[in-house]
């Protein structure tokens, strides 16, 4: 049986491995089609991956909750146990969701480059005006 510091240091790096991965995609991701596509794709990746559920109800301990959902799903009798995990997964790709057409809306996310673009293109046809 592990101690109470050995799920803790399990955990610890469980998400140290999950920050790695989501690097890794933050930093591929012009390889995708569709800035908003691809973001979204990286909300749905953190959300499956960061989100944690008790391991059993009766405990304290965390657990990724694709991997508890995955194994009550194939150990469990019955089909029930594949939801266990989707509804915490669900709920945070939402929330996430949520936030992200909200940053949109108020201006968070501008392309950096988008306003040199914009200037770029006026010169231009100012100049070929001239």
């Amino acid at each position: 049986m592990y101690s109470d510091e050995n799920y803790l240091w399990g955990i610890v790096a469980y998400y140290l491995g999950c920050l790695l991965v989501l690097l890794f995609l933050v930093r591929f991701k012009d390889l995708l089609p569709g800035r908003h596509f691809r973001n979204q794709l990286i909300l749905f990746v953190a959300a499956l991956i960061l989100v944690p559920i008790k391991a059993y109800p009766d405990t304290g301990y965390l657990a990724p909750a694709w991997f508890v959902s995955l194994y009550e799903g194939l150990t469990g009798p019955d089909d029930v146990g594949f939801l266990r995990g989707a509804k915490p997964i669900i709920t945070c790709y939402l929330v996430a969701v949520a936030c992200y057409v909200l940053a949109i809306l108020l201006g968070v996310f501008k392309r950096p480059d988008a306003g040199q673009e914009e200037e770029g293109m006026l010169k231009g046809v100012e100049q070929s005006k001239s």
